[in-house]
């Protein structure tokens, strides 16, 4: 099947997408990635991370998604992101952290401190040691960003 981005735009909520499909929708949004993408994204890297639970290693298409939702720069991505990850052993170990900070570091950690999540101690916990291990500024993670999406372009 070959995917219609623009209809897939409208109408991903009843899209039936296998990984194939998922895959092309995301190297499709990977050159044509809009503003108002964020829901539709949000949408394949759940698909991604219920396949992930699933299964063994990490998929191209579920580091991709989590890539192309982390450049939409929401905080509120910080909670989708964070199940990705936890998705299993594999996605742990190989979603980079970098990942977990979409608005930035004060951003994203303002935003998660004031949540009222049930995962909220978890993330924040996991948040502060990667940044005291990394040592990471909000500069780092937009040239990690960079190189990430320079990698799947490729």
């Amino acid at each position: 099947m070959s995917i219609d981005l623009d209809r897939l735009r409208t109408d991903f909520a009843t899209a039936d997408l296998d990984e194939a499909d998922r895959e092309e929708a995301l190297q499709l949004l990977l050159r044509d990635r809009r503003p108002q993408d964020a829901d539709l994204l949000r949408h394949l890297l759940a698909q991604e991370t219920a396949a992930h639970r699933e299964g063994w290693g990490l998929s191209e298409a579920m580091g991709l998604a989590a890539l192309l939702l982390a450049e939409c720069g929401r905080e509120e991505d910080v909670w989708t992101l964070w199940e990705a990850k936890n998705a299993s052993f594999d996605t742990m170990a190989g979603l980079d952290g970098f990942l977990l900070f979409p608005a930035g570091i004060a951003g994203t950690t303002a935003h998660v401190i004031a949540a009222e999540h049930p995962e909220r101690n978890d993330l924040m916990a996991y948040m502060s040691e990667y940044l005291e291990y990394e040592k990471l500024t909000d500069e780092d993670i937009r040239e990690h960003l960079a190189g990430l999406r320079s990698y799947y372009e490729n």
